[in-house]
């Protein structure tokens, strides 16, 4: 367990992430930002309805020019360590970020995350606006985020 004061801050749905480089392909997954640290899910319990109810929330709040980092009320820390256990998710602590910036393309933008755990390594998470399913599901758009609000957080919960 984290600790008696860690809270999550953000849950956001529709993230293409993973690590950078060539020849490396990214995945779908959830972010799930808290005070202390990012988690890229790619395999949660989460159930199909709550996962599809939030996410929906988060399209509208896009097209209303909403806050999309918030919380979610049915994932808490417990789902989220639970969660961590499978291999195939990714935790970034943020006392292992070395580096942290905005990728801002015509495309749209994307988190990208430096950090220092076995090795240096870099990941970039999008978030994706429509997908194709056929012949494998890949993002086909991406929308524009400020992604500032998280920067903030781990600049600020780093120092």
């Amino acid at each position: 367990m984290e600790g008696w004061d860690e809270e999550i801050k953000a849950h956001i749905f529709w993230i293409w992430g993973g690590e950078t480089g060539f020849l490396k392909r990214g995945r779908e997954g959830m972010l799930v930002v808290t005070n202390r640290r990012l988690a890229f899910i790619t395999k949660t319990d989460m159930s199909y309805r709550a996962h599809d109810v939030y996410s929906r929330r988060q399209i509208v709040r896009f097209e209303g020019n909403e806050n999309i980092f918030r919380p979610i009320d049915e994932y808490k820390i417990t789902h989220l360590d639970k969660d961590l256990e499978n291999g195939k998710n990714k935790q970034i602590k943020f006392n292992q970020i070395v580096n942290s910036k905005v990728e801002d393309k015509r495309w749209g933008t994307a988190l990208i995350v430096e950090f220092n755990f076995e090795k240096l390594e870099c990941y970039k998470f999008s978030i994706v606006k429509s997908w194709v399913k056929y012949p494998a599901k890949d993002p086909l758009q991406f929308y524009h985020v400020n992604w500032k609000p998280i920067i903030s957080l781990i600049n600020n919960t780093n120092l």
